[in-house]
């Protein structure tokens, strides 16, 4: 197993794994996400990525050197303005792993990998957002060592 960036040959499988986190997020929170059709990601927005200096796919290959997961990481400085204190933190905005690969370690594996990246940016921190419902998610990422910085609720008005 071994995690690599994204390349445009990988858009197709790229777009698989999208697919699969998306329905995973229209179902848990259909109020929040919409159902994905097939095709909403493009290959030009695959390219702007690729092609970013503070963003990034990375994936994993496995078994057969096929994509088997990924993880989207982002850079983001945080300004002095705001009450945080200011520093250099990546976000990770999807990880997912093909269902049948799960619980044999890539998603630690994606993990590992998107940290090295970011710190490689001079980030300090990483963070993450798991939508409500997604308990499996939670436990993955407490096993990781990720601990609840902050709750965003919200309701209908």
């Amino acid at each position: 197993m071994r995690v690599r960036e994204a390349q445009p040959g990988d858009f197709e499988a790229i777009c698989e794994l999208f697919q699969e986190v998306d329905e995973l997020h229209a179902e848990l929170l259909p109020g929040f996400f919409r159902k994905p059709r097939r095709g909403t990601r493009t290959r030009e927005a695959l390219r702007r990525i690729v092609d970013s200096n503070d963003e990034a796919i990375l994936v994993v290959l496995e078994p057969i050197d096929a994509v088997a997961g990924l993880v989207h990481v982002q850079i983001y400085d945080t300004p002095a303005v705001q009450l945080m204190v200011p520093k250099r933190r990546a976000h990770i905005d999807n990880l997912v792993v093909l269902e049948a690969l799960r619980r044999r370690g890539l998603g630690g594996r994606l993990l590992e990998a998107a940290s090295r990246w970011a710190k490689s940016k001079g980030a300090e921190e990483v963070l993450l957002t798991v939508w409500e419902g997604n308990r499996a998610a939670e436990r993955f990422y407490e096993r990781m060592g990720f601990r609840r910085v902050n709750t965003v609720m919200a309701r209908d008005v």
